[in-house]
């Protein structure tokens, strides 16, 4: 076991660990997990499968507090997911911002827009710009708490493969009817998520705060339930590595 530190980049990248015996490690500690679905899962895995807080519950004794929403985005994080962190919480995680990007993303694959480059360049500037905003004031918050922070990375999708499109074809305001639209689209979904991790890591150097690396994680099509969200598989691995990220700090 091992942890790999980029201290230039404030990274954290962590293998897959094993967490048989660590119960009693963690024992009388709080977390609070905030962000969307990369962390409320439930929904997307098999009736027998764990979502990521049941990983994390199946081997740790911390007390868990789950205020991530399926379908949230910096907005509800700053309108409503903050105003229920218990402000004694030992470690904090946030893992937000793939919707705000998924508000945004059928604007670049649209083959009726026909955008330049550089217009399409000034569409990500324009939407990109409030999302930093948000995430800024966010982790600014988070970061005055005693508590350690985590921030995640957004990870590049499974955009290649060719089920589970129906995620985008519910009744949600913004993803109704783009099913179609993203399928395949696996390089704009990559580059549109570069363009936000590199927020993600510059909010990390500003205030401080440790960066998990969820690209470095969810590396096979079997690490996701279907385009966007985590499979038991790839909840599993993220779970451990916050488990080790919060072994690192006792």
């Amino acid at each position: 076991m091992y942890t790999n530190v980029h201290p230039v980049r404030n990274t954290m990248i962590v293998p897959m660990l094993q967490t048989e015996g660590l119960r009693c490690i963690y024992k009388m500690s709080k977390v609070a997990l905030l962000g969307d679905s990369i962390i409320d899962n439930k929904v997307y895995v098999g009736q027998d499968e764990f979502s990521v807080l049941e990983h994390l519950e199946s081997v740790s004794d911390l007390e868990f507090s789950k205020i991530a929403l399926d379908g949230d985005t910096t907005v509800d994080v700053v309108d409503h997911q903050l105003e229920k962190l218990d402000k004694t919480s030992d470690y904090m995680v946030l893992s937000i911002g793939g919707n705000d990007l998924l508000e945004y993303l059928h604007l670049l694959v649209d083959p009726i827009n026909k955008q330049t480059f550089s217009k399409n360049l000034e569409i990500m500037n324009e939407f990109i710009e409030p999302i930093k905003e948000r995430y800024e004031k966010i982790v600014e918050h988070l970061s005055k708490n005693e508590g350690k922070l985590l921030l995640c990375t957004v990870y590049n999708g499974d955009f290649d493969r060719g089920d589970g499109y129906e995620t985008f074809e519910g009744d949600g305001e913004f993803i109704f009817g783009i099913g179609d639209l993203l399928k395949g689209k696996q390089v704009a979904a990559t580059v549109i998520g570069s363009v936000f991790n590199d927020v993600v890591y510059s909010t990390g150097s500003k205030f401080g705060v440790k960066v998990l690396e969820l690209r470095e994680i969810f590396t096979e099509s079997i690490d996701y339930a279907n385009p966007i969200e985590p499979s038991h598989i790839g909840g599993g691995k993220l779970a451990e590595c916050i488990l080790e990220w919060i072994k690192s700090h006792e």
